[in-house]
């Protein structure tokens, strides 16, 4: 027998596949309100959006020995709600205001990235973090990862410019986040707090909840307990509302509509962009970039569509049982099935994204000229698209879902996850053969082997179509 709840859902969802849908859904306990609500999560991703902008405003190196590049960090990693609400976020589009004011205040009160990076909460999954050895000891942390990050910030930016040899003659670098080794901190950082904050948090945390026991509503909120985790998982996630009435284009920011050309979109017609509800943050422009990147193949992905009508399938059932006072054991198996599946697709996004950028790396090392860089560009390009790669690749591990965990992929496991970070190391192999500052065994020829062997693994692991993973 199909329950009630059951037959209530397959008529929704059948409507959603050929209207379209929205993430929004009345709250069962007043239903003239929104019972969707998660602008804490907006204002971590605001916080990681002002950190990058905090290190795109240093100023050229040296900078004075006195300054405190790692307070001026810190202020956004442990950002103090007590002393800082009132503050100024940089944050901002052009031209558009925003509904949430100009202060910090105005997003949400009481939250940091430190506190809800893994390890910190929740715990590391199998206890472990692994994927990075330069300044670590035998046991690191994730939070002590951003930490060497910051000190290795402060410690470039006051040191003389980076002297390179391209090509064209002799080059000096002045960008003060830049590491004459081929890192660039400033990727380096927002994408492992992408995934060490968002990703962790919305997969490890709010989508492992007890449904059934969270059917209940949290204290006197227009929500169930169930409802506002899975909620915080989307706002993590960093989907506008009407995520689907975006083209791939428009949320990759790469074109379209005039309105919508730049990922947000006035949707009700305010005047103001609602970062609660009318942008889109961090991982879910991903998706889009890399279904545009499949667009025409033989077997294109759907990212997008998968991961939101994931997301809004359980937020449905979800509403349902809040409202029937009930959650039944199909329905059960229904959220965790949907909840595996946006953990799953949020994930292949990422992975689809450091294969992006090992191909970008791969042809940044085809242009090297008799062991020295083409030009400027070229060892620019290098380190941010290196940074990219390990940055988000680093974040593959916080997933309890994930291919390299569930063993649903056959002769894919965790060590085929730490294979692909080790085959990356801790720097790219510059022209000269060396990595880090030391010589790398077998050198351009070899790297460029090693991050082949981790696209495969990666293609291996999420089942990905071989034309997509060249033309990613």
């Amino acid at each position: 027998m199909v329950s009630k709840l059951g037959r209530l859902a397959a008529v929704t969802l059948a409507v959603a596949a050929v209207s379209g849908c929205k993430y929004s859904f009345k709250s069962a306990y007043d239903k003239g309100e929104s019972g969707v609500t998660y602008s804490g999560q907006v204002m971590r991703h605001l916080l990681i959006e002002d950190l990058v902008d905090e290190l795109l405003a240093l100023p050229p190196r040296p900078v004075a020995a006195s300054t405190d590049v790692v307070g001026q960090l810190d202020f956004y990693f442990d950002f103090d709600s007590g002393t800082s609400d009132a503050l100024p976020y940089s944050f901002a589009l052009d031209g558009q205001p925003l509904l949430q004011g100009g202060n910090y205040g105005d997003v949400d009160t009481g939250k940091n990235l430190v506190g809800k990076i893994a390890g910190n909460d929740p715990a590391l999954l199998g206890g472990e973090f692994f994927g990075w050895e330069a300044g670590m000891d035998a046991d690191p942390t994730p939070e002590e990862l951003v930490d060497y990050y910051f000190a290795q910030v402060d410690a470039e930016a006051k040191s003389a410019p980076i002297d390179i040899l391209t090509a064209g003659g002799p080059a000096s670098i002045t960008t003060p986040y830049l590491s004459a080794t081929g890192l660039d901190y400033r990727q380096l950082i927002q994408k492992f707090l992408l995934g060490a904050v968002a990703f962790s948090q919305g997969t490890a945390d709010y989508l492992q909840t007890d449904f059934r026991a969270a059917n209940v509503q949290e204290d006197d909120n227009l929500y169930t307990e169930g409802e506002h985790n899975w909620d915080e998982a989307f706002g993590y996630f960093g989907a506008a509302r009407n995520y689907p009435a975006y083209t791939d284009d428009e949320l990759a920011s790469a074109g379209g509509r005039g309105a919508w050309a730049n990922g947000y979109h006035d949707a009700n017609g305010d005047g103001l962009i609602d970062l609660n509800s009318e942008y889109n943050f961090g991982n879910s422009t991903n998706c889009a970039k890399r279904d545009r990147g499949t667009a025409g193949n033989t077997n294109p992905t759907e990212f997008t569509t998968d991961v939101f009508n994931a997301f809004f399938y359980g937020r449905f059932a979800l509403n349902a049982a809040a409202n029937l006072n009930a959650l039944g054991n199909t329905e059960v198996v229904l959220i965790g099935a949907m909840a595996e599946q946006a953990a799953v697709t949020w994930e292949k996004c990422i992975s689809a994204t450091v294969v992006h950028y090992i191909n970008d790396v791969s042809a940044d090392m085809d242009s090297f000229v008799d062991g020295q860089f083409a030009d400027e560009a070229n060892f620019t390009d290098l380190a941010k698209h290196w940074a990219e790669m390990k940055g988000f690749a680093l974040g593959l591990q916080f997933n309890p879902y994930s291919p390299f965990r569930s063993g649903k992929v056959q002769g894919i496991d965790l060590d085929s996850l730490k294979e692909i970070l080790a085959l990356m190391g801790d720097a790219p192999v510059l022209p000269d053969g060396t990595q880090g500052g030391e010589a790398f065994a077998g050198g351009v020829t070899q790297y460029r082997s090693d991050l082949q062997t981790a696209r495969d693994l990666l293609q291996a692991a999420y089942q990905f179509d071989p034309e997509n993973v060249a033309g990613w």
